[in-house]
């Protein structure tokens, strides 16, 4: 079968490649492989590392395991939605039950997309917000320092943000990045001014999002989460911008603000009140989850951060690490003491999952 028969009405169905862009979806689909399997055949083992994420579209299948009772899934209903087997190796064993056809994804290239598309808005922080006059006539470098980003990171890391971050100088109509584009630098406005702009369905020419001013720094979002710029910025006058390198910001900027633990070491902050916090979307939560976990998918964290407390501990988890490592870095900016599950779900215990 040819990648041209995958339907992509009903590809975008599939959870949670639903929630991704039309363009991201269409992009998604020329990568993934549809692939039939014969009654009787084998589609996956248990015990198997999952190279692929597998979903059913016609036919039937059934999903088994050593000691669990065997289930059945047909194409077209909505179990077939989801992934017949999610995590990084296999728990069950699956075999086409009559002629089947499915479809093949790449699980990293669908986790980068849903980090872009739900990492919300765009990657700006605007840090002299609260003064409505400005900031042009602050220093740069004292401005920079009130920006949550750096609030918590140890003094020596300050001191060689400083020191490894170069001057780069922009003409008035000049793109500093593009958007989907690959991430490699953080940047932050010294001179001039910048405009924000990202491209949609609806306005593909481009729609402003914000203008940025001196102390403005955007540019994160893309090199935390390992995907593309998910906006434009462009030179609005004549400026110079400082910019950090990708591997100089996850190592001073990135890393001291994320704490990763296991789900063994997560027990004691558990028994003392932490939370559980799943950030994917509520499907996926369904399928699968921690059972004393709540739910906040990525996208609307942002909105939901008035309702958490500083007075708790939060262990943030997804799939792979990469939404949770988003999720946990916008809480540590936001003063939460946040840590992101290692692994993923790949070591909890089965008799903790719902």
């Amino acid at each position: 079968m040819q990648q041209h028969v995958i339907d992509i009405s009903e590809f975008g169905t599939l959870v949670p490649i639903k929630a991704l862009s039309s363009e991201h979806c269409r992009e998604l689909a020329d990568k993934s492989q549809p692939c039939q399997f014969t009654q009787g055949q084998t589609i996956f083992q248990q015990g198997d590392r999952v190279t692929e994420i597998i979903y059913l579209m016609a036919g039937e299948v059934e999903i088994f395991a050593e000691g669990a009772s065997p289930r059945r899934i047909k194409g077209g209903t909505k179990l077939s939605k989801l992934p017949l087997e999610q995590g990084k190796t296999y728990q069950h064993s699956a075999r086409a039950v009559t002629d089947a056809t499915c479809i093949k994804v790449d699980p990293d290239t669908l986790d980068i997309m849903l980090s872009w598309d739900q990492s919300g808005g765009y990657e700006v922080q605007e840090i002299g917000s609260e003064s409505p006059e400005g900031v042009g006539g602050m220093d740069w470098m004292a401005q920079l320092l009130q920006a949550k980003v750096f609030r918590r990171i140890p003094p020596a890391n300050i001191q060689s943000v400083f020191m490894r971050m170069r001057s780069e100088h922009f003409r008035a109509g000049e793109y500093v990045i593009r958007q989907g584009e690959e991430g490699e630098h953080f940047y932050i406005v010294r001179e001039g001014r910048c405009q924000v702009t990202r491209k949609t369905r609806k306005n593909p020419e481009g729609l402003a999002l914000a203008t940025l001013e001196v102390g403005d720094n955007f540019g994160e979002e893309a090199l935390i989460s390992g995907g593309k710029r998910n906006a434009s910025v462009m030179m609005l006058t004549d400026g110079v911008l400082m910019s950090l390198s990708k591997t100089d910001f996850l190592e001073l900027l990135n890393e001291p603000l994320l704490k990763w633990i296991s789900y063994v070491d997560a027990g004691p902050i558990v028994m003392e009140g932490g939370v559980w916090v799943d950030v994917r979307l509520p499907a996926e939560y369904q399928s699968r989850h921690i059972k004393s976990s709540i739910n906040i998918p990525l996208p609307l964290l942002r909105f939901k951060l008035d309702k958490l407390s500083h007075d708790h501990r939060y262990l943030i988890y997804c799939d792979t690490g990469r939404r949770s490592s988003i999720a946990a870095y916008l809480l540590s900016q936001n003063g939460f003491d946040a840590y992101v599950l290692q692994d993923s779900l790949e070591h909890v215990p089965a008799s903790d999952l719902q």
